[in-house]
């Protein structure tokens, strides 16, 4: 979609071309548009990728949202945001095909390069394949001038052969965002003052063991064992974290919510 932003100019567009915006994959792609380049309206954030290892840019909660539920898929490969309709040709042929005055600059007059909020690599049945997923709140779905931009974006993926659909607020399963959101951080062990990343590998070992040995609270569970080991406290719900993280503990995510200190009993398999 077009997003509020400052003039857009020929010169603007060519040197986000020659920066080599809405290129590259995985760690080397870079998003056509950044938090940088368009005027914030409070919502936007930048956040560090599992899959990418590079720093992903989001003008929405729905975006981040959506982001952590990609990122928490065993499908989803890689993840490219703010990914660039840029076949302009394309776009502003299709926008003339059913009638829609595609959107330029109102000062320059020089087109937009409209944009998908992702495009995923996906693996099915053993195949890498590309799909383009746009996210919306259900209200927005109402104006004229939306679905304009969306039949563009429809007709444009459908052009190249690639799966594109719309996703609300309403197929966002909130609580799994937000438990992803939680353990996001831990994802890679980092060291500490008191402890490396080998020290924090054994550690996750005995929590393991603790976590399916007793019965009471997590938190409890993670505050003895600090307590235990005499380590600075937060360590071993760190551990914890990244251990939900990298679906060693399993817990059901769409139904727990891991930071109201849950019990012990809300996991479903510990993998040694």
């Amino acid at each position: 979609m077009v997003r509020g932003r400052r003039e857009w100019t020929q010169a603007k567009y060519e040197r986000y071309i020659k920066e080599g915006r809405g290129r590259g994959s995985g760690k080397h792609y870079k998003p056509w548009l950044t938090i940088q380049d368009v005027p914030s309206k409070g919502r936007s954030s930048r956040t560090p990728g599992w899959k990418t290892n590079r720093v992903h840019h989001f003008f929405s909660d729905h975006e981040k949202r959506l982001f952590y539920l990609f990122e928490w898929s065993d499908i989803v490969t890689d993840i490219r945001e703010q990914f660039p309709l840029d076949n302009l040709d394309l776009a502003m042929s299709i926008a003339t095909d059913i009638g829609i005055k595609y959107p330029v600059d109102t000062q320059s007059g020089t087109p937009h390069v409209l944009t998908s909020d992702f495009m995923l690599t996906v693996n099915r049945d053993g195949k890498q394949m590309q799909i383009a997923r746009t996210v919306k709140p259900s209200t927005e779905l109402e104006k004229k001038q939306v679905n304009e931009k969306f039949e563009i974006e429809r007709q444009y993926y459908l052009a190249k052969g690639i799966d594109w659909g719309i996703i609300t607020e309403k197929e966002i399963p909130r609580l799994l965002a937000e438990n992803v959101e939680w353990v996001h951080s831990a994802y890679r062990l980092e060291a500490n003052s008191e402890m490396d990343t080998a020290q924090l590998s054994e550690l996750s070992t005995i929590l393991k063991s603790k976590l399916q040995e007793e019965d009471t609270t997590i938190n409890r569970v993670t505050t003895a064992l600090d307590k235990e080991m005499n380590i600075n406290s937060g360590t071993s719900l760190y551990v914890f974290k990244h251990l939900i993280a990298r679906k060693e503990i399993l817990v059901d995510l769409v139904a727990i919510k891991l930071s109201a200190c849950p019990s012990t009993k809300v996991i479903e398999k510990i993998i040694f």
